[in-house]
């Protein structure tokens, strides 16, 4: 039985590779230095999971068949270092994926914004059209049974970030794909630990573009302007197929969006313009396919949203509390804006958690001014283990991003206030960030969940 090591085999694409190569008859092993929920579960359901968290070099051994290497693992890791110094074969996710999706007619969803929630869309689309496809998203998913999916299907849905490959490959994810359709939901500043200016960071965009192949289709978000531009710049009508879309018609009434498909009114599970684009970024793409008002109007109304995606933690007479993956200040804004178009009546708390690399860099945390502008109150929460692991100056954080905010660096304190918050009704609560706080639950507030 070959073997196969997988470094960073907590990730959330990666333990379900880990999971897909053991049916293919593999015998898997994999290290990681932090392995949380769903991936725990699922890898010690399967005999997969780690004795102990942490990076074991001696566990590299000249018989082992390759190594799959996900983005959590830098340069200098070191089971990294002893694979190469064996000379063994080793795998970055994307190629690998790429690798085996090669014959496929490969549908790439790309952006700043919005990639998981459209992927989703477009999947659950397909599955209720009958039409097969294998998958890659980043995200648990109701509607999926894992973020990764290869059978004998002759197209491959992908979620493709532009952040690069590997250590060894800076191409972006979504370029690595090769996609033969791509969807380019928008273009907001991100990742500034590797892309340090707005600039470094559109030319990842542009190097996804220009590597679209001659008559390949690119369905792009025509109400962005930094999209659009640089779509007209590096695509050519004739060697492309160019198929710009912008919002469906919609609307609000009470709490519920509306979006109108011909003559049907059809109630939206999810809020906000951004939501809305994203929608219109699929049923646009699934026009291609000749699919009618009434069956993608009948897909909108029970699709559900990826995890921690406008998860309702709690609503009652007394307000709202809302669990958002929004951690871009992008993101942060549409979500906010989301909320209070929706919920008007109700003061709104935004909770702003910082732990990515890109959010703990001063010059672009203070994007978030704007952004938390949308919020009555803005709290910001810094786990002081993630700045001290990832060598923060919370001093200089707070420098950036001015006066007018709460600061928290454990979770009990900011439970402890969330909790008091609650007892002065109403209130609209905004949970925001692709990390856990610190493991915060529905149960911390005595909420069911």
């Amino acid at each position: 039985m070959p073997k196969v090591h997988v470094i960073g085999i907590g990730g959330s694409v990666m333990h379900a590779l880990a999971l897909h190569l053991q049916k293919e008859g593999y015998a898997v092993t994999g290290s990681d230095d932090r392995i949380e929920e769903p991936a725990r579960s699922a890898l010690h359901a399967a005999g997969l999971l780690p004795p102990q968290e942490g990076w074991f070099p001696e566990k590299i051994t000249e018989d082992i068949a390759f190594l799959l290497v996900g983005m959590h693992a830098r340069a200098d890791n070191p089971e990294l270092l002893r694979a190469q110094a064996l000379n063994l074969r080793i795998w970055d996710m994307p190629s690998y994926v790429a690798q085996v999706a090669q014959h496929k007619h490969r549908i790439v969803v790309a952006g700043s914004h919005g990639k998981t929630t459209t992927t989703a869309l477009l999947l659950y689309a397909f599955q209720r059209l009958d039409i097969p496809t294998d998958w890659l998203i980043g995200a648990r998913t109701p509607t999926l049974p894992s973020t990764f999916h290869l059978s004998d299907a002759p197209t491959f849905i992908l979620e493709g970030d532009e952040y690069p490959t590997s250590p060894w490959n800076p191409q972006p994810k979504a370029a690595v794909y090769r996609p033969h359709w791509l969807i380019l939901t928008g273009i907001a500043w991100d990742h500034a630990n590797v892309y340090p200016t707005p600039q470094s960071y559109e030319r990842t965009f542009e190097h996804i573009l220009q590597n679209l192949p001659k008559g390949g289709y690119c369905f792009y978000n025509a109400t962005d302007p930094t999209v659009k531009t640089l779509v007209e710049k590096h695509l050519r009508p004739g060697w492309h197929y160019l198929i710009p879309y912008t919002e469906l018609p919609h609307f609000r009434k009470g709490h519920t969006w509306f979006m109108r498909l011909g003559r049907r009114v059809v109630p939206l599970p999810f809020w906000g313009r951004h939501n809305v684009l994203n929608a219109s970024a699929v049923w646009r793409l699934l026009q291609e396919f000749y699919v009618e008002d009434k069956d993608f109007a009948e897909i909108l109304q029970s699709f559900r949203l990826p995890e921690n995606r406008q998860t309702i933690w709690y609503q009652g007479e007394e307000g709202i509390i809302v669990r958002d993956f929004a951690h871009a200040p992008s993101k942060v804004e549409a979500t906010l804006q989301a909320l209070r178009e929706t919920f008007p009546r109700l003061p709104l708390l935004a909770v702003l958690e910082l732990h990515t690399y890109s959010s703990l860099q001063p010059a672009y945390a203070a994007q978030y001014r704007q952004a938390l502008r949308l919020a009555k109150e803005a709290w910001i929460y810094l786990d002081e283990h993630t700045a001290q692991t990832k060598g923060t100056d919370p001093a200089a954080l707070q420098s950036a991003l001015g006066k007018g905010y709460r600061w928290f660096s454990r979770k009990e304190p900011l439970i402890a206030a969330l909790q008091e918050r609650m007892k002065r009704p109403p209130y609209a609560i905004a949970l925001l960030s692709s990390g856990t706080f610190s493991g915060f639950t529905p149960q911390d507030l005595r909420l069911s969940p």
